[in-house]
C-alpha cells in the first residue's frame, strides 16, 4: 500500500448516508488498521422539512457549515478520512461532470475497494441512487488513459473491487441481494455515536 493511499472508499449522497449504512464496517476496518475514507457527494442542504428555512429556496449557509463540522466529527470518530464534495443535494445526477469529480479524488485516493449505497429508496432521496450510478461511472473513468486533463493529470488508477451496502429495509425484498455480512457487535456504539453527532 502506498503512504497516501485510503485503501477503502465509501460513497453516499449525503452526510450520514455512510454512518447509518455501514459506520460500524468502516470503524472495524479503521481499528484494524486499514485506512478508510468516505465520500460524501453532497453536503445534504437544504435538509427537508429543517425550521431554519423559511421556504424551500432558502438557504442557511452557516447551517450547511454547521452539517459539515458534524460529519468531520463523524468521520473522527470512526477513524477514516472525509471529503465532501459540492454536488448539489436534491439535483445529484449521473453526468459526466460529476463523474469526473468523483474519478479525481478515486485517482488522488486510490482506493483498492469502493462501497457505495445500492438501490432505489422510493419515497425517498433519489439522490441515492444517483450516487450509485455516479459512482459506478467513476470507477470506469478513474482508470481511463490519455484523458487526464479532466482528472487534474492525476495518474490513472484501477479499482480492483466494488461492493454495495442497502439504503433500503432487507424484510421488504424477501429475495434478498446481501451476499455478505460483517460482525460489528464491538462497534456498534461507535457507529451509534457517529450518528448522532
Amino acid at each position: 500500500m502506498k503512504e497516501d493511499q485510503i485503501e477503502i472508499v465509501a460513497i453516499g449522497s449525503h452526510p450520514d448516508d455512510v454512518e447509518i449504512g455501514i459506520g460500524g464496517t468502516l470503524a472495524k476496518l479503521s481499528h484494524q488498521g486499514i485506512r478508510t475514507g468516505i465520500i460524501d457527494l453532497t453536503n445534504a442542504e437544504p435538509t427537508p422539512n429543517n425550521e431554519k428555512y423559511r421556504s424551500p429556496d432558502d438557504f442557511d449557509s452557516d447551517y450547511a457549515e454547521k452539517r459539515l463540522v458534524e460529519a468531520q466529527k463523524a468521520a473522527k470518530i470512526l477513524g477514516v478520512e472525509r471529503i465532501t464534495l459540492d454536488l448539489p443535494n436534491r439535483r445529484l445526477f449521473d453526468d459526466f461532470e460529476s463523474r469526473c469529480k468523483l474519478a479525481t479524488i478515486f485517482r488522488q485516493w486510490q482506493p483498492s475497494i469502493v462501497i457505495v449505497m445500492y438501490g432505489k429508496t422510493l419515497m425517498a432521496s433519489p439522490d441515492h441512487y444517483q450516487a450509485q450510478l455516479i459512482t459506478e461511472g467513476a470507477l470506469f473513468y478513474s482508470r481511463l488513459t490519455k484523458w487526464g486533463k479532466y482528472f487534474d493529470n492525476l495518474p490513472v488508477h484501477r479499482i480492483t473491487s466494488l461492493l454495495y451496502f442497502p439504503v433500503r429495509f432487507l424484510d421488504l425484498h424477501p429475495e434478498g441481494f446481501t451476499s455478505m455480512l460483517v460482525d460489528v457487535t464491538n462497534y456498534i456504539d461507535l457507529k451509534q455515536e457517529a450518528i448522532l453527532t
